[in-house]
């Protein structure tokens, strides 16, 4: 899943401003003391659980996106999670994403997971999960069928991996877990979009979204993410502003 360091289609992960930023509150915290990380992220999963309907939404929002796409995920790249150690949302998504990789029958060990803010506990917390934690940026390029969970990231971000997987093999070999890529183009002008994000704006119409409903126990932690995919046709065109990349998209089922 990390690229070659020097590979043209590699992205170098940066720093990065996060879109809803989750402020700390002051004031004395409830709870013992001695609650570890695993004990609040049970806590949650139990939340989450609770609402059988939206548990079981997303297991089939899921299976519809993997069947659209014609995939199946070997691996998952995490990235922008936040720290679940400090963020009640943060664990949610964590709590989340378990749940799609038992459902994807994928191992905790083809979890990888960045971001610069993670805590030493949150470090404990993963190796404890037996989830892999990248101690440092990297170069990300999708190399086999992979689960993308990029959950409130950054819009410099998400333009910085789609150009460094712009190629068809790449695309569609991922299922983005991610905020909704329509919003950035609906919400933005387009000499924006070209100026900021052209691999994004060029990819959008070749897009298949399928929402992710609001948690009730958790109503900022999924708000705006989708789950999507790159539709599979005989032949499409990437539209990038100031270049035509044609790309083949293979028809056949991975």
């Amino acid at each position: 899943m990390q690229g070659p360091p020097n590979s043209p289609n590699s992205f170098i992960y940066d720093s990065f401003t996060r879109v809803n930023p989750r402020k700390k509150r002051k004031g004395k915290r409830k709870g013992n003391a001695n609650t570890t990380p695993t004990d609040l992220l049970t806590r949650v999963k139990e939340e989450l659980e609770a609402d059988a309907s939206w548990s079981t939404g997303c297991i089939d929002l899921l299976e519809k996106a993997l069947s659209g796409a014609r995939l199946k995920p070997r691996k998952v790249l995490c990235l922008g999670l936040g720290s679940p150690s400090l963020s009640r949302d943060a664990r949610a998504q964590l709590a989340l994403l378990i749940n799609l990789c038992a459902a994807s029958d994928i191992d905790p060990g083809d979890v990888c997971m960045y971001d610069p803010v993670f805590t030493e506990a949150d470090g404990e917390l993963f190796q404890a999960l037996g989830i892999r934690c990248l101690d440092h940026g990297a170069e990300y390029s999708v190399g086999c069928p992979t689960m993308l969970y990029m959950p409130h990231c950054d819009l410099k971000l998400y333009e910085g991996v789609l150009r460094a997987n712009f190629t068809s093999n790449s695309l569609c070999n991922v299922i983005f877990i991610a905020n909704r890529f329509q919003d950035y183009v609906d919400n933005n002008a387009v000499t924006k979009l070209e100026r900021e994000c052209p691999f994004l704006m060029g990819l959008v119409p070749f897009v298949e979204c399928l929402p992710i409903l609001t948690s009730k126990p958790f109503p900022t932690a999924f708000n705006n993410l989708a789950l999507q995919y790159v539709t599979r046709t005989p032949s499409s065109q990437f539209l990038v502003p100031g270049r035509a990349s044609n790309l083949y998209v293979d028809n056949t089922p991975q």
